[in-house]
């Protein structure tokens, strides 16, 4: 996923496998059927992931679990902490030098997943359940619009798992009113912007995207009868028309009287707010390196590029045209020329792909374009999707192309698929790599690029500026306690515009971390 860069007017990654000593020769079949087995239970514990996971599930010996959207949020984590415990406990039973090097990435991967997933669990008045991002709300509705049926007991499901989103929203709620009693609410900022985004999904009706992207998928299941298409699209209408649209105009009311209720800016002011997020840059950064460690790559990467940005201008001749754009082009287009410049690359399966433009109303503002991670088990198709209002030119759809298709994400997960890894390697958030490769691939790809040498420079720093600046702004401001003032003085420090501070410090606080695996994947 790329999320939106911050355009700040400031001025005019390894492969999934590393080298590395060989141990032992043989697999411990033991460790393997240990992590298969983690795997079966993650997919038994949740119907939603188990679905976009795999699409022939019973092949992996899978109870299929009872399809709601889960179990809802509670701010008591005792059950998922004693999971977690469990799990670590069973991992470091195997002797680590007696597994092959192959082994060795899968455990330290799942003990790095495990132990940063307990370290977050201990904050539960930290998770908060409507951020305008990762929020419920948006998550929820992507899940059904990405939903496929690849049989018809699918289409019963996906109807029974919308019919569990009240309860689960309500959870939410619950968990939101003891937080907010207790101090904890997202900025008014991050309000605005979920309130935003569900006021635009409401406002669709007949016209709702769960709708009318249900009714095509259902035109196009073979095997269905008239009588059966038509009662299944007047079930989920009647549904989202009655239930879930409601349901959604509530969440925002109860929101609303939330407002006021953050009284303190950054994370660094909450109480144990500083001991959140060092647990939360240790998932976001896919990294054990402390914040210090983190602000000082940041530091001197941007040192780096603003002296590149100021050689280029100072040098840049009268007829250069840096601010040269590319051909119009449709992301098909795009994609397929991009694909053609992979021979740098390792070689990759065949695939296929769609590129397409979401809705305005289930666009998701900070939201740029989206990779749908294939299911493990037929990964040849594959599609992403694109919020057109956050691309603005042909060169802006080209970087994103880059980050979601070739060589980004979809080289890198149909790649990784191809080399049949431990299935519960494919399902462990590892986002600090994944995006830092997608953000690699960026900066890499201007280089193939039609642009004059001069503008494929420019674009190359505006690309690396644009993320990693806010990214040592989230350090600063949530684990530093940087104020307005302060992030201002320092811009000016470095020769940039002081005033960029007031939308970035907005933005770091709207959703903390959000930004850091983009831009501290590019200093890695």
């Amino acid at each position: 996923m790329k999320i939106r860069k911050f355009l700040l007017g400031l001025i005019a990654m390894a492969l999934l496998c590393v080298i590395s000593p060989v141990h032992a020769e043989e697999t411990n079949a033991d460790f393997d059927q240990f992590m298969r087995n983690e795997f079966i239970q993650m997919m038994e514990d949740d119907y939603t992931s188990l679905h976009f996971a795999l699409k022939d599930y019973e092949k992996y010996g899978i109870t299929k679990p009872k399809p709601t959207i889960g179990e809802p949020p509670t701010l008591d984590n005792s059950k998922s902490i004693a999971k977690v415990e469990e799990s670590l406990k069973g991992l470091e039973k195997f002797n680590y030098d007696e597994l092959s090097d192959i082994q060795q990435h899968d455990y330290d991967t799942y003990k790095y997943y495990l132990e940063s997933t307990r370290e977050l669990l201990n904050y539960p008045m930290f998770d908060f359940q409507f951020l305008p991002n990762r929020g419920i709300q948006s998550n929820l509705i992507t899940n059904f619009t990405e939903f496929v049926f690849y049989k018809q007991e699918d289409i019963d499901d996906y109807l029974s798992v919308l019919e569990s989103v009240p309860a689960y929203i309500e959870g939410a709620l619950e968990v939101t009113r003891t937080q907010v009693q207790n101090g904890y609410f997202m900025t008014d900022d991050a309000l605005d912007s979920t309130l935003d985004g569900i006021e635009k999904f409401v406002a669709k009706t007949d016209n709702n995207p769960l709708i009318q992207i249900f009714n095509q998928n259902v035109d196009k299941f073979e095997g269905l009868s008239e009588e059966q298409r038509t009662a299944y699209k007047e079930k989920n209408r009647d549904f989202i028309l009655n239930t879930y649209i409601p349901e959604y105009q509530k969440l925002a009311q109860e929101l609303e009287t939330f407002r006021g209720t953050r009284t303190s800016l950054s994370l660094y002011d909450l109480p144990d707010g500083k001991e959140y997020y060092a647990a939360l840059l240790r998932s976001k950064s896919s990294s054990s390196a402390s914040l210090q460690e983190l602000f000082d790559l940041t530091d001197e990467q941007l040192k780096k590029l603003i002296d590149e940005a100021r050689t280029l201008y100072l040098n840049a001749k009268k007829d250069d045209n840096l601010e040269e754009a590319l051909p119009e082009k449709d992301p098909t287009e795009i994609l397929n020329t991009l694909q053609g410049h992979l021979q740098e690359f390792p070689e990759g399966p065949a695939v296929t792909f769609t590129a397409s433009y979401l809705d305005p109303s289930v666009a998701n503002d900070a939201i740029v374009a989206y990779y749908m991670h294939p299911p493990i088990d037929d990964f040849s198709n594959n599609v992403i999707k694109i919020n057109g209002d956050n691309v603005n030119s042909t060169n802006e759809m080209y970087s994103t192309l880059a980050h979601e298709g070739f060589p980004g994400h979809l080289f890198q997960i149909t790649w990784y698929l191809n080399t049949n890894p431990n299935p519960l390697r494919t399902q462990l958030s590892n986002i600090g790599y994944t995006e830092g490769w997608a953000m690699y691939c960026e900066d890499v790809s201007w280089a193939y690029s039609d642009l004059n040498d001069g503008a494929k420079e420019e674009n190359r720093i505006n690309t690396n500026l644009n993320y990693i600046l806010p990214a040592q702004a989230d350090f600063l401001v949530n684990g530093m306690g940087w104020d307005e003032k302060k992030l201002g003085k320092y811009y000016e420090s470095l020769g940039l515009n002081a005033s960029a501070a007031s939308n970035v410090m907005s933005a770091v606080t709207q959703e903390p971390g959000s930004i850091v695996p983009y831009g501290i994947g590019l200093t890695y």
